[in-house]
């Protein structure tokens, strides 16, 4: 067992009930209908610690040492404890049965409770826990306005096109989604299945709750690893100093208020980083290493190469052969699934990755291309070594370039850059050789990352884990200064938070016009209405049609508000409706087809179908048939009935043969 000074055990569970309760007045001051939402990501960071606890307990201790920081201990529990949720969701999604899930999960819950109950806290009147106090309020500050922001309601493309739409299918049918015409179901996307969770509970707003308990999971995990770094008895100075760190991204917002998987990525490979930083044991932690790296490559394809920069950190730190391949081997079990998955359908297990080498369908030239078109920063590998030296100034001065959410701040980007001249930095200032080995496998661990980033597709929000590794590497260097510079250190990232809050607050509200709905001023129907073309349709899909009726969407590649079963191929995937107008003679022939087909109604959107036909070719033909196949796709609403018409979005009902 940890032996730990009192005032060391009680200071972060002060912090962390500060920061708890200033989001629950926060709540009921400006939107108390959200006052019970917050059971969902207390309930689900409650569950992952418990199911983290339970292993540790079960093994004998995920890490092993006489003194460990207390949040680190904490980070490695709640990491392992997702990884764990996430094997038993995709297992029982897998088997048709997801429900089981939520039965199995329960005892978890029940057993993180239990500890939390038996776990006391005897609060001193001492300027410790002063400090644990206000800290706490910086923590609980950053909190309240990602969640406040995060549960608004659902308006962003990709949620709406397949973040959502994954767990709200496989909530209906118990099984993972397979669509030939939406690559995004061929992916791993264990993070989808997270979101379920929420969803199960609470709907979308539930799903976006669970966004905002992965994004604590994210700043305890850096909290964590800048303790690791400093060692036992780490300055109270250390949460605030991570949460302003973090708030200084305007991209890492982004990443606590929006679906993006990278959440779940940076906070799986954080907290690999924390296994790392764990002080030197007779047995190293390579099951919990080999789990959240596991967890990496669940949640995104590009988690594949965090993977391996983890495991061939492993080796620069210090660690044998048999526990980096033990680790690597729990890691390929976690996703192998996945991988098996998409090789039985499309014949590449990392499908559409790699298509030029290893094929896929029914991927194509065609999709490869617009793909490649839709990049940011151009084609992979392009960025010739000019590009590559200039790469960190170029994210800083034109972030634009590298996708959206993608302004990663100032501090971030040098933060990183740090890290990779490490080993240099650790031998001029006479690090121990542990400090010297941790330097070197961070920049390891950074320096193979980036290179798989740069290679595949160099968008910011994609090479999120290594800013939040650098931003907390940067802490915990800051917590050896002596406290006239802890003083400054903290002042001037607090302002850089203030101003990277400001940012983010601006572009969120530039795209998705959020400040009203956010502080509880404006309904959700209002703000739907208002943000959604498709919202008056899809409405009245919801209350009109039957429930087992199967949607054919034209144009339109959002289906999560229609809550149907629907067909609604991405932009960068062939369009079936293609060939099944080639080879109908008469628009009352594709009618039959599509009623054949088993669709019950089309809806079609003839502003998207103009924007995806002039922008990604869809459904545009070629050849001697190309003018008598567009006349006849025009022509099929006649063979159809229309039901409803809004915003240039039409319900259609497909005549019975």
């Amino acid at each position: 067992m940890d032996a730990h000074p009192d005032h060391i055990l009680c200071r972060p569970a002060l912090v962390l009930l500060t920061a708890t309760g200033l989001v629950i007045l926060g709540t009921l001051w400006v939107d108390p209908t959200r006052l019970w939402l917050l059971l969902v990501p207390v309930s689900f960071l409650v569950t992952a610690w418990g199911a983290g606890a339970w292993v540790d307990r079960t093994v004998g201790g995920l890490l092993q040492g006489p003194c460990l920081p207390p949040m680190l201990n904490m980070a490695v529990r709640i990491g392992v404890g997702v990884a764990c949720l996430s094997l038993l969701a995709v297992a029982s999604a897998f088997c048709r049965v997801f429900w089981v899930s939520g039965i199995v999960a329960l005892p978890c819950m029940a057993f993180g409770l239990l500890r939390l109950t038996r776990a006391g806290l005897r609060l001193r009147c001492s300027r410790e826990e002063l400090y644990a106090g206000a800290s706490g309020v910086v923590v609980g500050g950053v909190w309240l306005v990602a969640w406040l922001w995060a549960t608004i309601p659902p308006t962003f493309y990709d949620e709406l096109a397949y973040h959502l739409v994954i767990p709200q299918r496989v909530l209906e049918t118990g099984a993972i989604q397979t669509t030939p015409w939406v690559f995004f179901t061929f992916m791993p996307h264990a993070y989808d299945l997270l979101l379920a969770w929420g969803m199960a509970f609470a709907g979308d707003l539930g799903a976006r709750a669970i966004i905002v308990a992965l994004w604590v999971a994210c700043s305890l995990a850096a909290w964590g690893l800048a303790e690791g770094i400093t060692g036992p008895g780490a300055s109270p100075w250390a949460a605030p100093l991570v949460a302003g760190a973090l708030a200084t991204s305007p991209m890492l917002w982004f990443l606590a208020t929006l679906p993006f998987a990278e959440t779940a990525l940076v906070a799986a490979v954080v907290t690999a980083a924390v296994v790392l930083v764990a002080p030197p044991a007779e047995r190293r932690p390579w099951l919990a290493l080999g789990l959240v790296l596991g967890l990496a490559a669940s949640v995104k394809l590009a988690g594949l190469y965090w993977v391996v920069a983890g495991l061939a950190a492993t080796a620069v730190a210090g660690w044998t052969g048999r526990d980096t391949l033990r680790a690597g081997a729990v890691a390929l079990a976690s996703v192998a699934p996945w991988w098996v998955r998409a090789f039985v359908h499309t014949g590449n297990p990392i499908y559409p990755m790699a298509y030029g080498l290893l094929g896929g369908r029914p991927w194509s030239e065609e999709s490869q291309a617009r793909v490649m078109a839709d990049l940011p920063y151009g084609a992979p590998g392009s960025l010739g070594l000019g590009g590559l030296l200039s790469l960190p100034l170029d994210m800083v001065q034109h972030p634009e370039r590298f996708g959206s959410a993608s302004e990663a701040g100032v501090l971030a980007v040098a933060a990183t850059c740090l890290v990779l001249a490490l080993p240099v930095i650790s031998r001029v200032v006479g690090l121990s050789e542990r400090g010297r080995r941790l330097g070197d496998a961070a920049a390891i661990f950074v320096a193979l990352s980036g290179a798989g980033w740069v290679l595949t597709s160099p968008t910011t929000r994609f090479f999120a884990p290594a800013f939040v590794v650098g931003l907390a590497g940067l802490v915990g260097t800051l917590l050896y200064l002596r406290r006239a510079s802890r003083v400054v250190a903290l002042i001037v990232i607090l302002v850089g938070g203030v101003w990277g809050t400001a940012r983010f607050l601006d572009q969120h509200a530039a795209v998705f016009s959020s400040l009203e709905v956010a502080l509880g001023r404006e309904s959700a129907d209002a703000y739907l209405a208002r943000q959604l073309d498709h919202f008056a349709a899809a409405r009245f899909v919801q209350e009109r049609l039957p429930p087992d009726a199967r949607l054919l969407l034209i144009g339109e590649t959002r289906p999560y508000y229609f809550y149907r079963e629907a067909v609604a191929p991405s932009a960068y995937d062939v369009h079936p409706l293609h060939r099944w107008v080639q080879e109908s003679p008469s628009p009352e022939a594709l009618a039959k087809r599509l009623a054949t087909e088993g669709f019950t109604h089309v809806v079609l959107n003839i502003y998207e179908l103009k924007r995806l036909h002039d922008n990604y070719g869809l459904l545009a033909f070629s050849g001697d048939e190309a003018e008598a196949n567009t006349r006849r796709l025009r022509e099929l609403p006649r063979a159809l009935r229309l039901l409803f018409a809004a915003n240039g979005v039409f319900v259609f009902e497909v005549p019975r043969p």
